[in-house]
């Protein structure tokens, strides 16, 4: 069970990075623009995506961070994995819980992005971070 939970988030983590990097290629997926797609997932203003290189590296740690449940897997009792779990939960966490606050929403105030933001993104973060913390504790009882 606890390895089925291990790749549900691996392609629960994998997914962004693969769509970053397509970003990052100049797709404009899901959108027809990339002005529309600026609009709806940055949402901070600005009328073009950011350069492929940023896109590049937000992919590459969304990919590094996608493998983390399976590096965990039977090693939960190491003091580092346990430390880097927390971490990774607790960035994805505070992206999830710093998009409901008012200086977020009054600096990616553009739609669609901020009822996005509201609907999907950040409780998808928080599902992440939390899902981290379920998997390391789930490890930690086997034991």
């Amino acid at each position: 069970m606890t390895v089925l939970f291990a790749l549900l988030l691996f392609i629960g983590v994998a997914a962004p990075a693969v769509v970053h990097a397509m970003w990052g290629m100049g797709y404009n997926w899901p959108e027809a623009s990339e002005e529309a797609l600026a609009k709806s997932v940055v949402g901070d203003g600005r009328r073009r995506m950011p350069p492929a290189w940023q896109c590049y590296i937000v992919a590459c740690a969304f990919a590094a961070v996608s493998i983390w449940p399976f590096i965990l897997l039977g090693r939960d009792e190491e003091t580092w994995v346990q430390s880097v779990t927390f971490i990774i939960a607790g960035v994805f966490m505070a992206r999830g819980v710093a998009g409901y606050t008012p200086t977020w929403r009054l600096h990616f105030r553009d739609e669609p992005f901020a009822t996005r933001n509201r609907r999907y993104y950040s409780p998808y973060c928080l599902l992440i971070g939390i899902s981290y913390l379920a998997l390391l504790a789930g490890e930690m009882e086997r034991q």
